[in-house]
């Protein structure tokens, strides 16, 4: 359903090798940017609160979108690597890097805020824990808004940053109004986390809401997971799924798997065994516009899933394949 409706060079899907030296400055700026987002939003004047976390969000990712992809949410990074939009190995190390951001904005919060102090428990600046929910709310209910609220995030995410037409730069502005909307909803019950980083870095450094944590993080995943769900329902899977990688790219099932987890097409397909996925798009989409237009409208009749996802005629990147070997 809707197969061409996805932008496969998104925001929040740009990535290079692991090896590269542009993988580490990804790293450093989801790790930086994670951090003072944390300080930020945890920091916050009371009654500002929903309005200081939106804009630091908005901020921040357009600072970090066209270096890292701008994710700065270990549950987007969970929803677009299942998706097949971010690769499993990157997406590993991204959330770690994330967790440790959150730490470390907690750590300098707490020399930062008077009154504040490492391990003090419940209620230290950004923590969610029961200080902030209401009597009567039960732990399920903090659970199931985590959930709706996350899922409107990420929803919002994949509507605006991976969806064609989307939205463009306007992108970062509109996921931190999703979360300014959440934080005044459901926010008032939960403190509105809607990140798995912001509740896990001030439990790390002040040593609260561990009693809570599960429901938080149980709320923001099970998010994760349904808004992957429908966004791949109504536009479709994303190219490094192997269920898609399969059928586009001629694969194995485990080529298809290296594929998702590495980001990188099989040996076979590279001549230089550094490509990425992009790479490899690029290179047919490339082989692909200097046909000519008799040979462009003759294979569009032959088109395939390669031609629905990545804008390449099966019949031409096998045989782009071919003269590469032959060339070897």
């Amino acid at each position: 359903m809707g197969q061409d409706s996805v932008d496969r060079d998104s925001v929040f899907s740009n990535y290079k090798s692991v090896f590269s030296r542009q993988f580490a400055v990804s790293l450093a700026v989801e790790f930086i940017g994670v951090m003072f987002f944390q300080i930020l939003g945890a920091t916050a004047k009371k009654g500002m609160e929903p309005w200081v976390n939106a804009l630091a969000l908005a901020v921040w990712i357009y600072t970090a979108a066209n270096i890292s992809g701008g994710h700065l949410n270990p549950a987007v990074t969970l929803s677009m690597a299942i998706c097949g939009f971010f690769p499993v190995v990157h997406s590993v190390v991204y959330v770690i890097l994330q967790i440790v951001g959150a730490i470390l904005g907690a750590v300098i919060t707490a020399f930062l805020v008077p009154g504040a102090s490492l391990q003090m428990g419940d209620g230290g600046p950004g923590c969610f824990d029961r200080t902030i929910i209401p009597e009567g709310i039960s732990d399920r209910q903090v659970m199931w808004w985590e959930c709706i609220m996350t899922f409107t995030l990420i929803s919002c995410v994949y509507a605006c940053g991976v969806a064609k037409p989307g939205h463009g730069s306007h992108t970062p502005l509109v996921v931190g109004f999703a979360l300014f909307c959440c934080a005044g909803s459901g926010g008032q019950y939960t403190g509105g986390a809607l990140n798995p980083a912001r509740v896990l870095g001030p439990l790390a450094a002040f040593g609260c809401g561990d009693d809570i944590v599960g429901k938080y993080l149980g709320g923001e995943c099970l998010a994760a997971l349904f808004a992957m769900s429908v966004f791949a329902f109504v536009s479709g899977l994303g190219p490094l799924n192997p269920w898609m990688a399969r059928s586009a790219l001629d694969l194995s099932f485990p080529e298809a798997c290296y594929l998702w987890i590495t980001g990188s097409p099989p040996a076979r397909l590279q001549k230089t065994g550094r490509e990425n996925i992009h790479d490899f798009m690029a290179k047919f989409q490339k082989f692909h516009s200097e046909t000519d237009e008799e040979d462009a409208a003759e294979a569009k009749e032959e088109s395939s899933f390669l031609e629905r996802f990545f804008g390449v005629k099966r019949r031409q990147a096998k045989a782009a394949v071919s003269d590469s070997e032959a060339l070897a």
